[in-house]
């Protein structure tokens, strides 16, 4: 059986997965817009603002759950450092799940505002120095969850002569280490510079240039390591064509 260039070693739902299993479905539960039925036209459109924003955190946090399902389907992994970084994982996936769900609901909040739809059954919104330290929560958050599976892949490719990993497989594993790596360092920025507003408030018009440079820098990276994706992978699959007909 494969899951694309992998073969894979994880075929039974292990009790890690079982349980991370729980949990997520329990974070979506948190993502709810509500849990009782409107009795009214207006609570029915209250709750109907809330859709995009559940659609939206709802498609990130199964995006999460599947790169766990094709970590474990992947790589089989059940050792003490892979269930110790699977509980880690879930600890931030539900203090995750309230900032994840107050940004976006926000963010969607404000989008409608402006587009006109006015919400007569919304409360007072969060602002200022509160929606700052819901931002900074959401951005560690964010960056928390990719450094975790960081160090999955990591402990995966530390493990890849036990795994009998292919070239190929060591190949993507690399790949998909730098891709999550990457894909942290902008929470880490986010959230660096608005601790910089909340405590700084007066440098608001100067902390953006580093910021800038720094988010410029990180996309010449990212260029420059795809410019030779494609070499670097084919080369992959030539060795491991090769260890297959030595292995023949």
């Amino acid at each position: 059986m494969r899951d694309g260039d992998f073969h894979v070693r994880g075929k039974e739902i292990s009790r890690v997965e079982g349980l991370s299993d729980a949990v997520f479905g329990f974070a979506i539960t948190l993502l709810v817009v509500s849990l009782e039925v409107p009795h009214t036209a207006g609570e029915v459109l209250h709750a109907m603002r809330g859709f995009f924003a559940f659609a939206i955190t709802f498609s990130l946090l199964f995006a999460v759950w599947r790169m766990q399902f094709g970590f474990f389907r992947r790589y089989g992994l059940e050792d003490s450092t892979t269930v110790k970084l699977t509980g880690v994982l879930l600890f931030v996936i539900l203090f995750f799940v309230y900032p994840l769900k107050f940004v976006f609901g926000a963010i969607v909040d404000r989008l409608l505002m402006h587009a006109g739809f006015l919400d007569r059954a919304s409360t007072q919104p969060i602002s200022g120095p509160d929606f700052n330290l819901m931002y900074i929560a959401f951005s560690l958050g964010w960056s928390a969850v990719l450094g975790v599976f960081a160090l999955l892949y990591r402990h995966a490719y530390r493990m890849r002569h036990e795994l009998q990993l292919t070239p190929l497989e060591v190949f993507d594993t690399r790949e998909a280490l730098w891709r999550v790596m990457i894909a942290a360092l902008p929470g880490i920025i986010l959230a660096a510079m608005t601790i910089g507003l909340y405590a700084f408030p007066q440098a608001e018009n100067v902390i953006v240039y580093p910021v800038f440079a720094v988010l410029i820098l990180l996309v010449v990276a990212m260029r420059r390591h795809r410019g030779g994706y494609t070499a670097r992978r084919q080369a992959a699959v030539e060795a491991q064509r090769t260890d297959e007909v030595i292995g023949a």
